[in-house]
């Protein structure tokens, strides 16, 4: 059986390896206003966007890929594949899932299984790497999809931000929002659930370098006693405190022989619009080292 995999922008992979991997793609899209509407990686970048952020008067707007789109693209794959494994973004930030589940029911030439990420931006990435990986190995579709699904426990992300204002006005942050307010100099450290994909509040830290320092504690918690992980950093267009974050976890990894493999890149446009260009963080695969 040849088993295709779609994914859609917020993934963060780049067009390097989607296209490495044979990966489809389909953009959520990005309404700066009625007149400037941009599918995601498509018709912007990341760096793009994050210049037309800052200076944007209102805070963009984000909606799920058109449920014709999908219906196109699965029909497009149809050709080429016997079934296809479509990974999206959490259900709990966004409705791609159900588009993608509204398409794949008008669709019967190929079989078709919509997998939950409970996850975003490389979270949902490596998924999609993991599915295809153990494609080309040759294990079944069902044993694909079963490992995927079992394998998002492995996954822990962090974040953070050092303006809160676009996490106060995007509304996507669920039982985070308890950590916003105007207390000076204090900044969340967040996570995404890995059960279901809600951003969750895990402390609030004065001081920018402090932050830095208690980020790097939880990652090493989280990795400390691994033999391999597979690492993502993501940014937005603030890179002061990411480059040195970013650093600092490369460095205890060599220090303790841990063997890994790791991606930097912007994070989703997407994202981006809910958490604004200041926001930093990383997204950890536990026990598995991916080919980036």
């Amino acid at each position: 059986m040849k088993i295709g995999i779609l994914t859609d922008s917020t993934c963060d992979l780049g067009p390097d390896l989607l296209e490495r991997y044979g990966i489809e793609m389909v953009p959520l899209v990005i309404n700066f206003s009625e007149e400037e509407v941009y599918r995601d990686k498509l018709d912007i970048t990341n760096q793009e966007f994050f210049t037309k952020l800052v200076q944007a008067e209102k805070l963009p707007t984000t909606s799920q890929p058109a449920i014709g789109w999908f219906v196109d693209k699965y029909k497009e794959m149809a050709e080429s594949y016997d079934a296809i494994i479509s990974i999206h973004l959490a259900e709990s930030l966004s409705g791609t899932c159900h588009s993608a589940r509204m398409a794949a029911n008008q669709v019967e030439d190929v079989r078709i299984e919509v997998i939950d990420s409970a996850s975003a931006s490389m979270g949902i990435g490596f998924q999609v790497l993991l599915a295809r990986k153990l494609a080309e190995e040759g294990l079944e579709f069902e044993e694909i999809v079963e490992r995927v699904k079992e394998m998002q426990k492995n996954l822990k992300i962090f974040f953070t931000v050092n303006d809160l204002s676009y996490l106060e006005k995007g509304g996507r942050i669920g039982k985070a929002s308890a950590f916003l307010g105007s207390i000076l100099n204090f900044y969340p450290i967040l996570n995404i659930s890995e059960k279901n994909g809600e951003i969750l509040p895990i402390e609030k830290i004065r001081g920018k370098k402090k932050i830095v320092k208690r980020m790097l504690e939880l990652a090493k918690e989280e990795i400390e006693n691994l033999e391999e992980v597979t690492l993502g950093f993501l940014h937005g267009s603030d890179l002061e405190y990411f480059d040195l974050f970013r650093r600092e976890l490369l460095d205890y990894l060599e220090e303790k022989n841990i063997s890994y493999s790791e991606k930097t890149d912007w994070i989703s446009s997407v994202i981006g619009c809910h958490t604004g260009p200041t926001v930093y963080g990383v997204v950890l695969f536990k026990g598995v080292k991916l080919d980036l």
